[in-house]
């Protein structure tokens, strides 16, 4: 490989990485920071580093193994060729926020109003699982109580020895 095309390569991971935890720039140039709501119930940023441009340069990376994904996508799914390379890209693009949004496309085909009633459904041992899944809750509202009563106890506790002396005049 080149040292100009790694120097690229590396140039757009970090762009994608910045551009996925900062604001975009729409398409008038003014910086936004826009959510969408998607048909999940997860927001996401517009950014202008779309599945498109993963796809592209997922393809001119490894034009091989591109072609192996979408003809297997187009063989397990049943999917036109334009619909395979849209899959991959937003594949590529977000690939936790996709698995979620299959995660949760697949719970509601099955009628699960939510994930803890699917795990339930699907456990080999359904009371345990929901007996499991209550403790870790409660635990941790516990726990997130006990966070926020401390540090508010601390603040109080600094603000009343350190008391605001605004300036004189």
């Amino acid at each position: 490989m080149s040292l100009l095309k790694f120097c690229f390569l590396r140039a757009v991971s970090i762009i994608s990485i910045i551009s996925a935890n900062s604001f975009a720039f729409l398409n008038n140039g003014v910086p936004a920071c826009r959510m969408s709501r998607s048909s999940s119930t997860t927001t996401t940023l517009k950014m202008v580093f779309g599945p498109k441009q993963a796809l592209a340069i997922e393809k001119r990376k490894n034009p091989q193994a591109f072609e192996s994904t979408i003809q297997g996508l187009m063989k397990t799914k049943g999917l036109s060729r334009a619909d395979a390379e849209k899959r991959y890209g937003e594949f590529l693009l977000d690939p936790d926020g996709f698995a979620l949004r299959a995660a949760e496309a697949e719970r509601r085909q099955a009628g699960y109003k939510d994930w803890i009633e699917q795990a339930v459904a699907k456990s080999d041992d359904p009371e345990g699982t929901r007996k499991r899944i209550e403790d870790f809750t409660n635990t941790n509202r516990i726990k997130g109580t006990a966070i926020m009563i401390l540090g508010s106890a601390a603040l109080l506790a600094y603000a009343s020895s350190n008391p605001y002396v605004p300036p004189a005049n």
